[in-house]
């Protein structure tokens, strides 16, 4: 009787849990579901659900759906700014990635000379808060040419996403087994073909969620895009969103409901990268050391 009151305790702070996590979401989700009369009159859920906010934000007029809305002056900078920051996302991915699994390799599984020391400068790196390190980024890219380029924008996100996924993949590869890469070595192989087919395969769930990891680092981040890239070309979605919060190029009044739409818009899009990348880890491939040399 103990055990089953535990356990809907255990269920109970779950449920609670979840709305807390998820109530935010919703109000968000609901507000650019809204008018914003609708909003102003305390609505707390959207009485007459419209994707108004969404067909404007993408430029179109929302006549289609018979209320007469005009598109959203800034559309063209804000679908820009999308483009940007998945190229931009996508690309510090695929180069953090490239440079962390071998680091973290060598970090977790080599006796490296110098090892705590490169670890505490990797996580070092990471103490300082972005404010602190804003004037010399900005004037070191600026001499560089690197400021409004999406060159200057992976590199500056790199060195967020760099020492943090060099630091899980090498507590990854550290708790692999090594017996595994032994057999590897006694059939024949040497230690980078040990690596790339005994020890990748078993790292590919650990990798898949480094990968999201720095992924969302790179989406997430507004104030090294905004450092870099604001006013620019290479804006990117995250920078060009502080136009909502005052009407900032356009001159007019912030539309909450239409900056909910495009912060939903934002979170899809992390959703979506996360969930295909969800597959692979859940997934755990096992290895049979006698076929690795072959």
């Amino acid at each position: 009787m103990a055990s089953v009151r535990r356990r809907y305790v255990l269920y109970i702070l779950a449920v609670v849990a979840a709305i807390y996590s998820l109530a935010p979401l919703y109000d968000l989700a609901s507000i650019s579901l809204m008018e914003p009369k609708q909003l102003v009159a305390g609505t707390l859920f959207a009485p007459t659900p419209s994707l108004d906010n969404y067909l404007r934000l993408i430029g179109l007029s929302a006549k289609a759906l018979g209320n007469g809305g005009t598109p959203f002056s800034e559309a063209d900078q804000l679908l820009a700014g999308l483009k940007n920051s998945i190229i931009v996302g996508v690309l510090v991915m695929g180069i953090t990635m490239a440079a962390t699994v071998p680091a973290g390799y060598a970090l977790g599984r080599l006796k490296v000379r110098g090892r705590t020391a490169m670890v505490g400068l990797l996580l070092g790196s990471r103490t300082l808060p972005p404010v602190s390190v804003a004037l010399p980024y900005y004037f070191y890219f600026s001499s560089l040419h690197l400021r409004g380029t999406i060159e200057g924008l992976v590199i500056i996100q790199m060195s967020i996403t760099i020492p943090i996924v060099a630091w899980v993949m090498m507590g990854f590869f550290s708790a692999l087994p090594r017996d595994i890469e032994m057999s590897a070595r006694m059939d024949g192989c040497n230690r980078f073909q040990a690596f790339w087919r005994a020890l990748l395969p078993l790292a590919s769930p650990g990798i898949a969620a480094s990968a999201v990891i720095a992924f969302l680092f790179s989406w997430n981040d507004f104030f090294y895009s905004w450092l870099i890239s604001s006013g620019s070309p290479a804006a990117t979605y995250n920078a060009f969103l502080s136009v909502f919060l005052g009407g900032a190029t356009s001159g007019s009044a912030p539309e909450p409901t239409l900056f909910a739409g495009a912060i939903t818009i934002q979170i899809i899009v992390a959703v979506v990268v996360a969930g295909f990348l969800q597959r692979y880890i859940t997934s755990l491939k096992i290895v049979d050391p006698g076929t690795v040399a072959q």
